[in-house]
């Protein structure tokens, strides 16, 4: 009889972190961090980035072949509100000499659907899409880049804790 009780005593297991459902919207909780010092770790990112809320991930984007810091990353919270906070205490924020760029991380789909074409009359009003102008004394990244950043955090946030890099 009392083997049947202790089953019932034990708290439900709840499932890993990463396995949890997120209502939010995943472009609203990640964010692209720019002007990163190279010699700050993951780990140091995360520190500065916490005090906002919880994290899912860090991600420093390095050269494959020497291992270096790019200067640039990633940083994805449990939620947008997190994110957003983020975003509007650390955009500017200096680190070592560097001010760091901190905004939402759009994905190619979203940066599509926020380009508008009547805006093709007028080149001058695309600058900033296209990294003409620098807006709050940021230099803008051209869409090729952006493309090729985001192609970066899929391949880095998106895979499972333990797995490799695909190459």
């Amino acid at each position: 009889m009392a083997q049947h009780m202790a089953p019932q005593q034990q708290p439900p297991q709840q499932p890993p972190q990463q396995q949890m459902y997120n209502p939010e919207p995943e472009a609203l909780r990640n964010l692209m961090v720019n002007y990163i010092p190279t010699t700050v770790d993951e780990v140091q990112l995360r520190q500065l980035f916490e005090r906002f809320g919880p994290i899912e991930g860090v991600k420093i984007v390095c050269d494959r072949e020497t291992r270096q810091s790019r200067g640039y990353g990633f940083v994805k919270y449990h939620s947008a509100a997190s994110a957003q906070q983020a975003v509007n205490e650390l955009n500017g924020f200096n680190i070592l000499n560097k001010r760091l760029k901190v905004a939402l991380a759009a994905s190619g789909n979203q940066r599509q659907r926020n380009y508008n074409p009547q805006q093709n009359a007028n080149p001058a009003a695309n600058m900033g899409y296209y990294g003409g102008n620098f807006a709050a004394g940021y230099p803008q990244a051209n869409p090729y880049a952006q493309q090729q950043m985001m192609a970066m955090q899929q391949q880095y946030m998106m895979q499972q804790p333990g797995q490799q890099p695909r190459q």
